[in-house]
């Protein structure tokens, strides 16, 4: 047949240090998948054998694929034709058939004997639980190329012996002196492994000291040995997947034995040992400036790390520097390459697919996510190995993480990163491709075309893109941010006269110099000898081809939208200021519900998503509406998960750790006038002074940080309680720094309100500037707004205010982070006790003293708080 698809430190020991971008195989899989040998050989009914050769009949005795069942006594019912002539179908239709059932095709020339086509194919379908055979076209010889495998037995997770690990008495007991029993912990274990044996998706807020990672992780590794099933844990944070990866999964190793697991980087954070080579070798045609040293440097780590990614480099390479030699999937030799065994992303990727536990970010998942959804795929590797269950910790990112990365974006540094490659002020791809083709004597026509077709073609388009982008730009109000595209929005820049022309033009003008690229490279490649010699810059026009390809299909369905694009939020804004601000044309969707559903929680068996911030006001509607778990959803799913909700309180003494007090005389929160700028930066020098230093001051705009900061800094105090002010430093070395001096004030926004964990002294009191709504402006925001109220929905009730109190709650939840830390929350927006809906925020909050009134008042209670401490 033809026509084939082709004590545990916090230190992450290497085998754990993995990274992969896909996995799709660099060579045919093996000839024959392995399989227990069946109990009797297959047979033909009488029934099939008739249907069979009826259906080849039909088809003029060419070759057919049929679909056919296999019951207990190995006899083969019910066949369908599924395919003629090509197994691409086959493969496709494959995804349905049930594990156990068997692919047939005849061979029309009555010789059985499998081709290296059959095993191949055979081999993709065992592993989707299918077997192989061969029929003649009377359907009376049966040859089998591989068994059906036999239906697997999974065995059930024993609750007594994984809760006996964290129980009193316990390993864990054993282990550490300081052990202290965690019903909640417990009992979200046995809620885990509820859903690996059961099925299902498992909800579960677990408060802030439950330890839900044991809880996850054991259940994970206990599935692992039992059933030989790789779990897929995805987190949001670099944080929890080093906590994961270097003390989590260790400590889980110890207490219960082994177990392979590892921690899976992107593609791009490793370097390719070819592109480093063979840029340090045309590095003068590349670059602009001399960078001997810093390559030099580089292919000195190269001899020297076991790694290979771009944590592991001691040095931050220029990012011209790191584009021309990091691992890219465009430009990748696979087995061809001569440095395939020593490439350390190929490494990483044959330790990963071995693997029982991946440790991945939501971003990667949702790569994978796509890519399955794609191509119907949801059985074999894509971009992560196979997987049937999937824990989301972090998981009320998820439908943030999902839309910054289903969306699209084009931006004028992208753009122009890719002309820059090509060509830059003499230096890039074509000239390094011009002083190669100049030792060859049989390439002058190809040097003229890259001089007389590709660069005109290159600064044709070049010229159009700048053009096009400062137009775009006008549309943009003065000093950034976002402007929306559409009927809610400005409408369409394009139905201007020359805004349409200068689109139309830029599509053009990068359409021909995709053109041109391409037919260069596909005339390299005719010369069989030339194309070998040549074939690292192949790759690279190869690349750029898809670049210009990716970019074009982003302006379009940014700026000339067909009608499929309504379920897409389309918008334009900028980042950065002055001369250095990227223009940035994007779209993302605006539903994810439905998209979850149907290629996450309907195709894993079993999936957990937890947080210690899942829940509003004690209920899960909100999360399982925006996930697509809500009845609205389901009712429209051909397999609806099971679901099942815990919410598990925090083990820490909140009426006696901490107090939430709201100060109601100070000028009003909003609109961020002056005055409440100057409040804020008195209320918490005068909270500094009651905790001596130590505090955490979370806003909601950066433009609000800048200015208290400069306050701040304006008094005498800053002195004594060093402020640590985001913007200002990398934000893991500001932290470190807040922590060590013990007395600092620390200024963040965003990144600051989740993911920070400073247990202990360091930090005593919380300042919240403002209730942490979104911006109803947003493009995003606004979009999903106009959704809730077309569905009959309040967008308020229903979308804003349960963002703001997950936030809100994740903010409080940087305070307590040990039964042994003391400290005030201090929220300096009235607005959660002016405003009616300020019981629903307080309700969401854990159960914590509440103190409000005059700031006089306040204070004196505050004071009060802190001496009895």
């Amino acid at each position: 047949m033809t026509d084939v698809p082709e004590g545990f430190p916090m230190r992450l020991p290497k085998e754990a240090l993995v990274g992969l971008d896909g996995l799709e195989p660099d060579e045919a899989p093996p000839a024959k998948a392995p399989g227990k040998t069946p109990p009797a050989p297959l047979t033909l009914s009488a029934e099939s054998s008739a249907r069979l050769k009826a259906e080849i009949e039909r088809a003029g005795g060419r070759e057919v694929c049929f679909l056919a069942r296999v019951d207990e006594d190995r006899v083969i019912h019910e066949p369908r034709a599924v395919a003629r002539g090509s197994f691409e179908a086959v493969l496709v239709a494959a995804r349905d058939a049930d594990e156990g059932d068997v692919m047939l095709h005849n061979h029309p020339s009555g010789v059985l004997e499998p081709s290296d086509a059959d095993f191949r194919v055979a081999a993709q379908l065992y592993e989707q639980g299918l077997g192989t055979a061969i029929i003649d076209n009377d359907a009376q010889r049966l040859y089998v190329v591989v068994e059906p495998p036999q239906p697997r037995v999974r065995v059930p997770l024993r609750i007594e012996e994984l809760d006996a690990v964290l129980a009193p008495g316990g390993a864990l007991a054993q282990r550490f002196d300081g052990y202290e029993d965690r019903p909640a912990q417990r009992d979200m274990l046995r809620t885990v492994v509820d859903c690996f044996n059961e099925g299902g998706v498992a909800i579960v807020e677990a408060g802030t000291g439950t330890g839900k990672s044991l809880a996850y992780l054991l259940p994970a590794a206990g599935w692992a040995r039992e059933n030989g099933e790789r779990t897929v844990l995805s987190t949001n944070t670099i944080n929890l997947q080093e906590q994961l990866a270097g003390k989590d999964l260790p400590l889980v190793q110890s207490l219960t034995g082994d177990v392979r697991w590892a921690l899976v980087k992107g593609r791009g954070n490793y370097v390719s040992i070819r592109r480093a080579l063979l840029a340090a070798e045309a590095q003068t045609s590349l670059f602009d400036d001399d960078r001997s040293n810093e390559m030099k440097s580089l292919l000195e780590w190269i001899d020297s790390t076991d790694d290979g990614s771009l944590s592991d480099l001691p040095f931050t390479p220029e990012p011209e520097t790191w584009e021309e030699v990091r691992s890219d999937p465009d430009i990748c030799l696979r087995s061809r390459c001569p440095h395939f065994q020593q490439c350390f992303y190929q490494k990483s990727r044959r330790r990963a697919a071995s693997a029982e536990l991946l440790v991945v970010n939501h971003h990667l998942l949702f790569t994978d996510l796509a890519v399955r959804n794609a191509t119907l795929n949801f059985t074999q590797s894509a971009v992560l190995p196979a997987y049937n269950r999937v824990i989301l910790d972090e998981a009320h990112n998820i439908e943030d993480a999902a839309t910054s990365h289903l969306g699209v974006e084009v931006t004028r540094s992208s753009l122009y990163r890719v002309f820059s490659r090509l060509d830059r002020r003499g230096r890039g791809i074509l000239t390094a491709l011009h002083d190669a083709l100049s030792a060859s004597s049989k390439s002058q026509e190809l040097r003229e075309r890259v001089e007389n077709r590709v660069r005109p073609a290159m600064s044709r388009a070049r010229a159009e893109v700048e053009g096009f982008v400062d137009a775009i730009e006008s549309f943009i109000p003065p000093g950034g941010g976002s402007v929306r595209l559409g009927p809610s929005g400005i409408g369409e820049p394009a139905e201007r006269d020359d805004i349409r022309e200068r689109l139309a033009g830029t599509l053009a003008a990068m359409g021909a110099l995709e053109r041109e690229v391409a037919e260069l490279r596909a005339r390299i490649e005719l010369d069989e000898e030339l194309s070998e010699a040549l074939e690292g810059r192949v790759l690279d026009l190869r690349s750029v081809e898809r670049r210009l390809a990716a970019s074009t299909h982003g302006l379009r369905l940014v700026l000339a939208p067909a009608e499929e694009a309504n379920t897409y939020v389309r918008w334009l804004e900028t980042r950065g200021l002055g001369k250095r601000a990227n223009v940035v044309m994007a779209a993302a969707p605006i539903d994810l519900g439905g998209l979850l559903l149907d290629a996450l929680f309907t195709k894993a068996e079993s999936t957990v998503l937890t947080s210690a911030t899942l829940s509003t006001r004690k209920g899960f509607d909100f999360l399982r509406a925006r996930l697509g778990l809500d009845a609205q959803h389901l009712n429209f799913a051909d397999n609806p998960p099971k679901i099942t909700e815990r919410i598990l309180l925090s083990p820490f003494d909140f009426q006696s750790q901490t107090v939430l007090c709201v100060p109601t005389d100070l000028p009003a929160a909003e609109g961020g006038a002056q005055a409440f700028q100057a409040a804020t930066a008195d209320v918490t020098r005068d909270l500094a002074e009651m905790s001596d230093g130590g505090l955490f001051v979370l806003f909601t705009s950066h433009a609000a940080l800048r200015q208290v900061a400069e306050l701040l800094r304006g008094h005498a105090s800053c002195e004594r309680w060093p402020l640590f002010v985001q913007g200002e430093d990398d934000r893991h070395r500001l932290l470190q720094r807040f922590v060590e001096h013990g007395r600092g004030i620390l200024l963040g926004t965003t990144s600051f309100w989740e993911g920070v964990d400073v247990p202990g002294d360091p930090l005593r009191g919380l300042v919240i500037q403002k209730l942490p709504f979104r911006v109803p402006t947003e493009p995003i925001t606004a979009a999903r707004m106009e959704a809730v109220e077309r569905a009959g929905g309040d967008a308020f009730q229903q979308y804003m205010l349960p963002h703001a109190a997950l936030r809100l709650k994740q903010g409080f939840g940087r305070l307590i982070r040990s039964r042994s830390d003391r400290g005030a929350v201090l929220l300096l927006d009235d607005r959660i006790v002016a405003k009616r809906y300020g019981r629903y925020l307080r309700d969401s909050l854990p159960d914590a003293p509440f103190i409000k009134g005059a700031w006089s008042d306040v204070r004196r209670r505050l004071q009060a708080f802190y001496e009895g401490g």
